[in-house]
């Protein structure tokens, strides 16, 4: 009566002989196992894309064998609770905390790798920032070689020098994984700014009529630099890059660590169980 009965249970649950049900738990593990580990790689690989096109295809790819292991994850728990062997569904339910503090990780760590924002804040200052800082050099040369007073000059001069040091400035600030230096960072960054500011200012006011214009030049190219380090430094501010960087070595590494335990101890347990007598 009771073969009739596990008959009809199996037949309306559509759940395969034992020996067959063993063996399909044995490749959907070690698919889950493959299937975890392409997804790590492309995360990784996402982290450390050097374009936000790059970024994105390998988040994609690491979502897409997330899924995989997901779907190969539900139907494991149909296989074992059919069983319902209790090594089988402990293990199981040690991976399902595992899998759940994982993709917890994940959704933090791919939204911060596709960001990019320090990637593009070191594109942004080694690019429009560095050819900014350049031309107010030049529009500072240019003044001063327009001006005779010696106070104005050695201002310009000054002025010169602080403006290469904010340039100086932003790559640490990009770098830096901490709020409290980049406070620093930008702190000194205000003190150079209004010197130049300063200088720029008692130039305007005591230039002579012929100097005039290259005094307005050398302002409006210190205003455009303004713009562009104000947003390298908002960019920096936002940091995905490090932070994801950091999620990656550290929380993904533990909650990777965790979930690949699991799936190999649940696997262990799947394949030890002796050869099915129906």
């Amino acid at each position: 009566m009771r073969a009739l009965v596990m008959a009809v249970v199996l037949a309306g649950c559509s759940v395969p002989p034992a020996m067959v049900r063993q063996q399909q738990k044995v490749e959907l593990v070690s698919g889950m196992q493959r299937d975890l580990l392409q997804s790590v790689e492309a995360e990784k690989s996402a982290v450390l894309a050097v374009t936000d096109k790059e970024s994105v295809a390998f988040a994609e790819e690491s979502k897409q064998a997330s899924a995989a292991v997901e779907k190969a994850r539900l139907e494991v728990h149909r296989l074992v609770e059919f069983d319902g062997r209790p090594t089988e569904v402990e293990q199981l339910a040690a991976f399902d905390a595992a899998w759940v503090d994982l993709q917890a990780v994940d959704v933090r760590l791919l939204a911060l790798a596709v960001a990019n924002t320090n990637l593009k804040a070191s594109r942004l200052a080694s690019g429009d920032c560095a050819a900014a800082v350049n031309q107010l050099v030049d529009a500072l040369g240019a003044l001063e070689a327009a001006t005779a007073d010696p106070k104005v000059l050695r201002e310009l001069s000054g002025a010169a020098v602080s403006a290469l040091r904010i340039q100086a400035l932003l790559a640490p600030h990009i770098a830096s994984p901490a709020d409290a230096e980049m406070s620093a960072l930008e702190e000194q960054m205000r003190g150079l700014s209004a010197t130049v500011d300063a200088a720029l200012a008692n130039a305007r006011k005591g230039a002579p009529a012929a100097a005039k214009e290259r005094a307005a030049e050398a302002w409006e190219t210190w205003a455009r630099y303004q713009r562009l380090t104000a947003e390298v430094v908002r960019l920096s501010r936002l940091n995905t890059n490090v932070l994801s960087f950091d999620l990656s070595v550290h929380e993904k590494r533990r909650a990777t660590v965790a979930a690949e335990s699991a799936l190999a101890r649940l696997l262990r347990d799947i394949q030890d169980i002796p050869r099915p007598s129906r």
